[in-house]
């Protein structure tokens, strides 16, 4: 037979595990990590650099203050830019063929993200449009920034 103690009892454990439930639907929405996520997979590198120079000063990481010390407060997304594309792997559409390819190391360190979207070399000429950032590179790179001291 059940009395008011047991009741009351039973009660607060349903109030707990809904609590509970709650907690966990929010933590999933938000990324246990807490880290950005992007919209698409993959996403545009400029997408991507504004997320995670958003990311850094919100954090206060370090790597803000850098980006702003060396491009300036306007422009510290297109230093996040530019670094994206010299760290991380990043695909893009060819101009002269329209294929999507992913950019290895050397060929990314010889060029340079504009705000057009378009990925040039140092001589200045177009060569990819749209690049773009996987998802999972996106969080590596910014467990990477996080590191940074």
């Amino acid at each position: 037979m059940l009395d008011g103690s047991s009741l009351a009892l039973s009660g607060m454990g349903l109030v707990l595990a809904t609590a509970a439930l709650a907690l966990l639907e929010r933590l999933y929405r938000r990324g246990f990590s807490g880290t950005p996520k992007l919209d698409s997979d993959p996403a545009p590198l400029q997408t991507a650099a504004k997320r995670a120079y958003d990311y850094a000063r919100e954090k206060r990481l370090p790597l803000a203050a850098i980006a702003e010390r060396k491009s300036g407060p306007g422009d510290a997304v297109d230093w996040f830019e530019n670094h994206l594309l010299r760290t991380v792997s990043v695909s893009a559409t060819s101009l002269q063929t329209g294929a999507v390819r992913a950019l290895g190391s050397l060929a990314r360190a010889g060029m340079v993200a504009v705000p057009s979207g378009i990925a040039q070399s140092a001589g200045g000429e177009p060569v990819f449009g749209e690049p773009m950032v996987s998802a999972r590179d996106f969080k590596t790179y910014l467990r990477w920034v996080r590191t940074v001291w």
